[in-house]
């Protein structure tokens, strides 16, 4: 049962090499460098608060900003990468964020830090799309897997930032938060001396003939970005409103916090374990499976207590985060002209949209209780699972 039925799409000739593996784990690190410095901006928030002086609200809005900048203009950055051969975003993305991010401990001004969580919104922006191309052609016949390994670069990237931060601030204090730009020039020269400059850009790689037969894909790709943006609005939701749940669940904050650590967690194991996977039954089973299998343990999450509900929720985050690389790699695999644009949807704006879905959640809670809420969002997860059933193969079984 899909939009297309009558054969698999075909892997563009990249995707049917070897893998590279010290390329991949090269690309895993920038990923893990570009991530590392936003993690740092929300241990920080306490002391800057009390360094310059602004509350919660303008908090909030400084969060708010480097995501809506971070993620939704990645089709810009995704759209000029498409145009070129060389790896400029990929050098360039982890050593701007660093330096900018790096810096926050000096700005001694609101304005200041507003800048520079908008132009490292940019870079982090930026380094995504490229980075995940070619961490998608360095995987070769292994995409999925090496989707998987750049995936969790970023994940613990960026919940290790404040590891990385907190003990040089708490030692030396705000001022010597630049000595964290080091780790970034570091990586930097080794993406520089490492990664391919290609013969052609994507958009240069393709004649119109081969490129003609694939227009009709493009409502599978609006289709697949409407199933992974409600897949970002359930794990969205879920990440931000766990400790409340838990914590009106007469737990402690330890434990209520905790949740959030263990769903994380096992997402990440899901993340790394997904895309190897795909690469032997094939993109759509996983992406299939992720979604079914994942809402019966939310569902159970809900309706239990004790540690039974963090094992519901860890089995949860385990499935629903597996095929965050496999998307990746089947919009590159369906669009390999439009390579950076359509990774950027995938891996930008639809994380973008759904964080901005979270807030009618926390409206909806308010009045009927975050329990309930939590129960109607998974019925938006249940028509996504539907959804899921009419996409495409986009490769044959290794």
């Amino acid at each position: 049962m899909t939009l297309i039925r009558s054969r698999f799409i075909p892997l563009p000739r990249s995707l049917q090499e070897p893998m590279q593996a010290d390329r991949v784990a090269l690309l895993s690190a920038g990923h893990f460098i570009n991530d590392l410095y936003p993690g740092f901006v929300a241990p920080l928030l306490p002391l800057l608060m009390n360094k310059i002086g602004f509350g919660l609200t303008a908090a909030g809005v400084l969060v708010s900003v480097m995501t809506i900048f971070n993620s939704l203009t990645q089709p810009l950055f995704g759209h000029l990468a498409d145009k070129t051969r060389r790896p400029v975003f990929i050098i360039l993305g982890p050593l701007v964020t660093a330096v900018f991010l790096g810096c926050i401990g000096l700005v001694n001004s609101f304005t200041g830090i507003m800048i520079l969580c908008i132009l490292s919104g940019l870079s982090i922006s930026a380094f995504h799309p490229q980075a995940a191309v070619y961490s998608g052609r360095a995987g070769g016949n292994k995409a999925g897997l090496g989707m998987s390994i750049f995936v969790t670069g970023g994940s613990a990237g960026h919940s290790l930032g404040p590891v990385v931060i907190i003990p040089i601030v708490t030692l030396w204090g705000l001022k010597y938060s630049p000595v964290t730009i080091i780790l970034a020039v570091i990586i930097t020269t080794l993406l520089y001396y490492s990664m391919p400059v290609f013969s052609h850009a994507p958009v240069e790689s393709y004649s119109a003939d081969a490129v003609k037969p694939r227009r009709h894909l493009k409502k599978i790709i609006a289709f697949l970005w409407v199933i992974i943006t409600i897949r970002a609005f359930i794990i969205s939701s879920f990440t931000t409103f766990l400790p409340v749940y838990l914590h009106d669940k007469n737990l402690s904050l330890f434990l209520a916090g905790s949740s959030l650590t263990i769903f994380e967690m096992a997402g990440a194991a899901g993340s790394l374990l997904g895309g190897g996977i795909s690469d032997l039954l094939g993109r759509k089973k996983v992406i299939v499976l992720s979604l079914w299998l994942s809402l019966p343990f939310f569902y159970l999450f809900l309706h239990s207590t004790g540690v039974w509900a963090f094992i519901f929720l860890a089995v949860a985050g385990l499935f629903i985060f597996a095929s965050i690389p496999v998307v990746i790699v089947m919009a590159q695999e369906l669009f390999p002209h439009r390579v950076n644009m359509v990774t950027s949807f995938m891996m930008g704006v639809s994380w973008g949209v759904g964080g901005l879905m979270v807030t009618p959640v926390g409206y909806l809670a308010e009045r009927i209780g975050l329990g309930s809420a939590l129960m109607y969002l998974l019925g938006f997860g249940v028509l996504a699972a539907i959804a899921t059933m009419f996409l495409p193969e986009t490769r044959k079984q290794i």
